[in-house]
């Protein structure tokens, strides 16, 4: 008895990975995604488990009382393994394309055969090994559910904090570095499609500096943001149960503790310079909680690949799981379609939440510094740029299309400050629109294949930089790393300093 429910939970934890692995992985992503408490999902996640588990013992028991159950069992040493792997497929580090999956799986199902044919005796050590090992990951299933109960007991740090700034004289310099995620050069600017208009990107190039040749230094946002704080290539990154934020390196690999202190933030308060943060995605009132002088951010999207939600209920994270588990195997594009509704209704929330307080932060902050990351363009679609109007299954052309709309709001509010004549504004994207990613997963549609050339991807992020009190246009065609902008903010807050 005991052997059969270790299987049972064995089965339960290693089909529900997927769902669960980055509340549970030592990079804990989820904490360093959301500035909530995650008990309502983790214990969905436990539920879910409890619930597999139950029918897996209940179908079992019913197959082990046929009378060929001996022939069954065989069918079952054959087809469970290919169903877990393919289950799997999200979770390995490395992706692999449809016709290396069926060759492993036919390779798998030849070896069984083979060897229920020709080595009788050698099957059924095999068999029984078989057995031995699924009840042995019921261990495995043990210390994931200890995992989850840590989850549903983690405590983030403060979501937002603030502290009053005088009012500046018009003369004193100001700097605002605007952070869109995932803005690409080559849609943006060089090779636009002829259905976008962008005026405010390019009211905003009519006097800026424009680079055109932006060299990546991270694929990843949680590496290319650390990266921009500190100067240094951050290779890794692990939030720890006690909110603490570590790093590797391309010059150390060995795990160390974020030194908000030597970024730019903990540089600007050394300085005397007062900084706001708004944010998205990183955990950043957490992080510069004693270094920046205002914070917010926010996370409203689905978690990356368990399919549950914030802000619903803890039936309908419960439910929502097993549903979209049993709709992948027999009704993919029902899967597909209620993935792509689940990420666009989260990524919404996200934009909605921190677009609003990015401009009510540069229309209230007094702050010498404003740093503003922004969940735009970044996919999931989100925006009709027909209608003007959020939306579900929008393409990246329409992702741009909103960012523009806001950069305009943001630059009609510089622009009217007495601060303006005296503020360098910096737009960048911290990498670029990574297609080969997205064109994988639920929410690319025709629009973004065709704009694409079928998801060939151009790594350039965009970057321009408006000096204070620049008028004309510019243009650097020379290959320029990404941390050139470290540079700039740090000249930028050294001359505010003065």
């Amino acid at each position: 008895m005991i052997k059969r429910i270790a299987q049972a939970w064995g089965f339960a934890a290693i089909l529900l990975l997927p769902n669960y692995v980055d509340m549970t992985s030592s990079a804990g992503d989820a904490r360093m995604r959301f500035p909530t408490p995650l008990t309502k999902i983790a214990l969905a996640h436990l539920t879910d488990m409890v619930i597999v588990a139950v029918l897996f013992a209940l179908v079992m028991a019913g197959l082990r009382s046929l009378k060929r159950w001996r022939t069954i069992r065989w069918y079952l040493m054959g087809i469970m393994p290919i169903f877990l792997f393919i289950r799997n497929l999200d979770v390995f580090p490395f992706a692999m394309e449809p016709a290396s999956v069926l060759r492993v799986s036919l390779v798998w199902v030849a070896i069984i055969l083979v060897i229920i044919r020709q080595f009788t005796p050698l099957a059924h050590r095999i068999r029984t090994f078989g057995s031995s090992l699924l009840a042995g990951f019921g261990i495995f299933g043990l210390v994931i559910a200890g995992q989850l109960v840590r989850a549903a007991i983690w405590r983030p740090g403060p979501q937002a904090f603030t502290a009053p700034i005088p009012t500046q004289p018009a003369s004193r310099p100001r700097l605002v570095w605007i952070l869109f995620d995932e803005l690409a050069y080559k849609y943006t600017y060089e090779g636009r499609d002829p259905s976008l208009q962008l005026p405010n990107f390019d009211r905003l190039r009519s006097e800026s500096t424009l680079y055109t040749d932006m060299t990546p230094i991270a694929y990843r946002t949680t590496h290319a943001v650390p990266s921009l704080m500190l100067g240094r290539v951050v290779t890794d990154v692990e939030y720890t149960q006690d909110n603490r934020y570590l790093i590797q390196t391309t010059d150390s690999r060995h795990w160390q503790q974020f030194d908000a202190n030597a970024s730019l933030f903990g540089m600007a308060r050394q300085r005397g310079v007062t900084t706001s943060i708004v944010g998205w995605y990183i955990a950043y009132c957490p992080i510069f909680v004693n270094v920046a002088t205002q914070c917010y951010w926010s996370n409203d999207d689905a978690q990356d690949r368990g399919p549950t939600w914030l802000d619903a209920s803890y039936a309908e994270n419960v439910w929502f799981p097993l549903r979209i588990l049993v709709e992948q195997f027999l009704w993919r594009p029902m899967a597909w379609k209620d993935d792509v509704r689940r990420n666009a209704e989260g990524h919404i929330a996200s934009v909605q939440d921190v677009s609003q307080h990015a401009l009510d932060t540069l229309a209230n902050s007094q702050a010498d510094m404003i740093f503003l990351h922004l969940p735009a363009p970044h996919p999931p679609g989100f925006w009709n740029r027909r209608t003007g109007q959020y939306a579900i299954g929008g393409s990246y052309l329409d992702s741009l299309d909103y960012s523009d709309r806001l950069l305009g709001e943001m630059l009609d509010l510089l622009e009217k400050q007495p601060r303006w004549p005296a503020t360098t504004l910096i737009v960048q994207g911290d990498h670029s629109w990574r297609t080969h990613m997205w064109r994988a997963l639920p929410g690319w549609n025709n629009e973004d294949e065709r704009i694409s050339h079928a998801g060939e991807w151009d790594p350039r992020p965009a970057l321009l930089i408006h000096a204070a009190g620049q008028h004309e246009a510019q243009t650097v065609t020379a290959p320029t790393s990404v941390m050139f902008v470290h540079g700039q903010v740090a000249a930028q807050i050294q001359a505010m300093a003065k």
